[in-house]
């Protein structure tokens, strides 16, 4: 008896293999096609002749399209929570560095994240686009409020509403600094646009001015990691209203250098 329970489990531990390597075929394939092809122009045809299977193969896994596509932005998107939730995580530094590393964490910079988010921006991938920006939006928050919740405590921050915060942020950065608009964008325009965004960050959570400079990081093309883009900030007593939180009358003076 104990052989035939073995067996079976044996053969459900193959289909279940056999399973993954099918599902993890068709997500292959069809997310080179969106990329190629767009979603709205790519069929389930075209992913059948793309996989060499018959239909029913795919709509054993997969109800529709739509459910293919959502399986495409999950691998992607899975990567950059994790990596964002390791940052979060640290509890080694102090909370506003944390947030500048989470923040990071969240930005492409690899090969295959900066082409899918190249493919992402285009019109025709205007519907994987929106689901990717809602389910990062979705999962990134919770984390991001988490340290900025650990900031209020550690003194860093000063805002009652740490969710709210991090939802206005992450939606503010997402249209913003969205691939097709950076595009667009000058050095100078890029730098402006950057400083803008981190003096209303910190005025947002009620952080020291400066102390989310490194949020720079993020910024292609503006000097790479802590560089003198940051160490150029002018210091918070400069701007110091007496709080310590530099918010006197004047605007905070932030200059970046841009990257040669």
């Amino acid at each position: 008896m104990v052989g035939i329970y073995s067996g079976k489990a044996a053969c459900a531990m193959t289909r279940t293999n056999n399973s993954r390597r099918t599902i993890n075929a068709i997500v292959d394939v069809a997310a080179r096609l969106f990329a190629l092809k767009g979603y709205e122009q790519t069929t389930i045809q075209d992913i059948v002749d793309g996989l060499g299977m018959s239909k029913g193969a795919i709509f054993h896994h997969f109800a529709s399209k739509e459910e293919i596509v959502e399986a495409v932005i999950a691998r992607h998107s899975v990567k950059l929570i994790s990596a964002a939730q390791a940052a979060a995580d640290d509890t080694s530094v102090p909370a506003d560095e944390r947030l500048i590393r989470t923040a990071q964490a969240l930005h492409v910079s690899d090969d295959d994240g900066l082409r899918m988010v190249e493919h992402l921006h285009q019109p025709q991938n205007a519907l994987m686009h929106l689901k990717l920006e809602l389910l990062l939006r979705d999962e990134a928050a919770p984390i991001l409020a988490r340290v900025v919740r650990d900031g209020v405590e550690q003194g860093v921050f000063d805002t009652p509403y740490p969710q709210e915060a991090t939802e206005m942020i992450l939606a503010y950065s997402n249209s913003a600094f969205a691939a097709e608009r950076l595009a667009a964008f000058t050095g100078d325009e890029l730098a402006h646009k950057a400083q803008s965004f981190i003096w209303a960050m910190e005025r947002l959570l009620g952080a020291k001015s400066g102390s989310l400079a490194g949020i720079i990081r993020m910024f292609d093309g503006l000097d790479q990691g802590k560089t003198a883009a940051e160490d150029e900030f002018q210091s918070p007593e400069a701007h110091d209203g007496g709080d310590g939180r530099g918010r006197d009358s004047r605007r905070d003076t932030y200059r970046f250098s841009r990257a040669e």
